[in-house]
């Protein structure tokens, strides 16, 4: 805990993302990562094996955009090196390991950008304001040029902070209007994604499952973890054993289905509510 402490004092990251709260998320996830580095093996193997099945797809290799990367501990950052002239990881916030990693880097660039185009706006929210006027604006040209577009592991927590900032606002946690609004967010990723004019791997959370310890396997509660949304058509599924007992609570397990989709130029996600 005292390690957390002193990375959230020296971290750097924009005051409106901390605010948000995208730098404790991103020292939460740091901090997990190495307490459960075994549970997680073999969901991050799958989402480098993944990103190495869209590599060998892409017809050009001189930029790749990597959407969500975190601390990059799913990215076959030396691979992409080897492979493209320019590696660009998109995130609100880097931590100290992903900042030093770049440094010593001629082909990384690290673009610090909230994917939802919402947290300027939303920040200083005046009284009576309607949640369904809310739009989320994706970067415009962010994709630009781009030979390959990974979104990693993102789609789910896009629209997660800003239902916290609207909810702390004063809207209904159960309010459908707010879980519309969600959703909308998650759209919008997706149909930005679809505008690429390079090829797209989509790797993202599907649902989430609580279990209890001493529950029979695939018994307990399931969540859709994209508000509704569901993809029709999948490439890979899999099972991220995120949070293993005692993680969260001794008598609970929480585990992600995770599942990947790769679109060529042109190509939609086939997606319904």
């Amino acid at each position: 805990m005292l390690s957390e402490a002193f990375s959230f004092l020296f971290a750097k990251c924009e005051g409106k993302f901390k605010r948000f709260g995208y730098l404790h998320e991103a020292i939460a996830i740091d901090a997990r990562h190495r307490r459960c580095q075994s549970a997680w093996k073999s969901h991050l193997e799958n989402t480098r094996s993944e990103i190495f099945s869209a590599i060998s797809k892409a017809s050009k290799h001189k930029k790749v955009i990597i959407l969500g990367a975190g601390a990059g501990y799913d990215v076959p950052l030396d691979d992409l090196e080897r492979q493209f002239e320019s590696v660009v990881l998109v995130d609100v916030v880097f931590l100290k390991s992903i900042r030093k990693k770049a440094q010593t880097s001629s082909r990384i660039t690290l673009v610090e950008v909230d994917l939802t185009g919402l947290i300027t706006s939303l920040e200083p929210l005046n009284p009576g304001f309607d949640v369904k006027e809310i739009r989320s604006i994706p970067p415009g040209d962010l994709l630009k040029d781009a030979d390959l577009v990974i979104s990693c592991n993102v789609l789910s927590q896009l629209p997660i902070n800003i239902q916290n900032w609207l909810i702390k606002a004063g809207v209904d946690e159960d309010d459908d209007e707010l879980k519309s609004c969600c959703r909308k967010i998650v759209t919008d990723h997706l149909r930005w994604l679809e505008r690429s004019n390079a090829p797209v791997l989509l790797i993202t959370d599907l649902e989430r499952h609580v279990s209890a310890v001493e529950e029979p396997e695939g018994t307990g509660i399931r969540d859709n973890a994209l508000y509704g949304l569901e993809f029709n058509n999948l490439d890979q599924t899999w099972i991220w054993n995120i949070a293993p007992s005692p993680e969260i609570d001794k008598n609970y397990n929480l585990t992600h289905l995770v599942g990947s989709v790769y679109l060529e130029p042109e190509e939609l996600f086939d997606i319904s509510y």
